[in-house]
This record gives structure tokens, C-alpha cells and sequence, in this order.
């Protein structure tokens, strides 16, 4: 089974009027179950490397926050430049070194004001960026899990319509989430041309602060969405995740 543990970057609650953040990202890593310990106890081993001592310890912080790890605040704010690119490294290596897919989709928020604002577009008033991105990130998971069982079945059986199911996946969310809840709920009511019914209905509640997967995944969200704000510019850890077979797929939400 997978355990796809989710994150997301950009979020401005109702409000898409944050030209700091122009897009809203979600982002999920699949983890096979098998792979999750040994991921976890080289995450642990991680922490204990660059901080002397267990997360959550004295002195050490219970989970690494993206936007201080990236731009030296908070806690990083007395961390030179390149050791904290060495942690942030030394994390995506762990996904790396296992080839965990990530998937993306993300919403352009100035445009999703503009579509919200057109007459006869009254969909999109309705709802909320971060809601349409994560029915877009339901959509490239559930491609990429039939993608998943076509590869693993031969010629006869994909022409004779005989599934057989051996990956599932249950979503992680870190926190609760009502955008990301309605748009479950209407992915899994909506007729689809899914192969199977690969995906459970429930979402699980994975704090970052308790979550290895959680934590590398929002760290993952976070680079994506640097990438997305300056396309143009350098972005090492982008290139990384990207060459290193872990990034799949940044799904944008396509506006009528």
C-alpha cells in the first residue's frame, strides 16, 4: 500500500489575493509501506547528524519548516547559507536514493480571481484555489496509480478488462482540511474512467510535527512552489528532485 502523505504551499485561506504567493501547490509523496521504517530511521539519523540530538529534544525543533529552513529564519536564522543547503539536501536525498514518486498540481491564484470575477463563471465563486488544485492532484494520482497496475499486468489481461489491485493508497493529510475533504468528495463521487478503485476514501490526520513523510513533503511543496514563482531563475533542489526520478508530474489547474 501506498501512504501518500500530503502537503501544500501557498495558502491564503479564501483570500487568492497574495501576490507574495501567486500560486497555491499541493503535493503528495507515495511511500510503499515496506520503504516508510527505513525512511524514517534515516530521517532520525539526519536530525541527530545536524543537531546533535533527537527532534524535539532541548534546543532541537520538533519538525523543519520549510520557509525558515529555506530563508534562514526562525529557527535557522543563525544557520549559515550553506549548511542549511546541506540539510536541505541531505533530506531530499532520502527521497532520491529511493525513487519516491512525488506528484504535484498547483492553481494560479491571479487567474483564478479573474475566472472568479467573469460572468457565467459563477463555479469558481463557489469554491477556493486550494480546493481546484487538490481535485487536480486526485486526478494525477489516480493516473498514476492505473498507470501502476497496467505495467504490471500483460497484453491479454488489459484487453479481457481483468484489474487485479495490489498498491493501494491512503491519503495523509498533516492537518484537517475542508477544501482538501469537499474535493475528495467530489473526485470519489464523480464518474471516472479510473482502471480501479485504487484510492481509499478516507483521509488520515498526519501531523508534520509526528510525520517523516509529511515533513519531506512539505519541504518538496515548498521547492515546487520557489520553482513555479521564478521558472526562469536557478533551483537546484527543483533540478534535483526532478533528475533524481522522484518529481513526476506538476499538474496545473487548467481554467476554461
Amino acid at each position: 500500500m501506498y501512504l501518500v502523505f500530503l502537503s501544500e504551499s501557498g495558502q491564503t485561506g479564501l483570500s487568492a489575493d497574495d501576490p507574495s504567493q501567486p500560486h497555491h501547490v499541493h503535493a503528495g509523496l507515495l511511500v510503499q509501506e515496506s520503504q516508510y521504517i527505513s525512511m524514517t530511521g534515516e530521517y532520525d539519523a539526519l536530525v541527530r547528524r545536524h543537531f546533535g540530538a533527537p527532534a524535539g529534544s532541548d534546543g532541537v525543533p520538533n519538525e523543519l519548516r520549510p520557509g525558515d529552513l529555506y530563508q534562514g529564519t526562525g529557527y535557522f536564522r543563525s544557520w549559515r547559507p550553506d549548511r542549511r543547503a546541506e540539510l536541505i539536501q541531505d533530506c531530499l536525498s532520502i527521497l532520491i536514493r529511493r525513487e519516491i514518486p512525488l506528484l504535484v498540481s498547483s492553481i494560479d491564484k491571479a487567474k483564478f480571481l479573474t475566472a472568479s470575477k467573469t460572468e457565467g463563471n459563477s463555479i469558481y465563486g463557489n469554491t477556493d484555489p486550494s480546493r481546484l488544485a487538490f481535485s487536480r492532484f486526485l486526478l494525477a494520482l489516480a493516473m498514476f496509480l492505473d498507470e501502476n497496475v497496467m505495467s504490471q499486468m500483460n497484453p491479454d489481461d488489459i484487453m479481457q478488462s481483468s484489474w487485479s489491485v495490489n498498491d493501494y493508497a491512503m491519503l495523509m493529510a498533516g492537518a484537517e482540511s475542508q477544501s482538501i475533504s469537499l474535493a475528495l468528495t467530489d473526485f470519489l463521487s464523480e464518474e471516472n474512467d479510473s482502471v480501479n478503485p485504487s484510492m481509499y476514501d478516507d483521509l488520515m490526520i498526519a501531523p508534520a510535527a509526528t510525520s517523516v513523510g509529511g515533513q519531506l513533503a512539505s519541504l518538496c511543496v515548498y521547492v515546487i512552489r520557489r520553482w513555479l514563482q521564478q521558472p526562469d531563475a536557478t533551483h537546484g533542489y527543483f533540478d534535483a528532485l526532478r533528475d533524481g526520478r522522484v518529481l513526476q508530474v506538476v499538474y496545473p489547474y487548467q481554467f476554461d
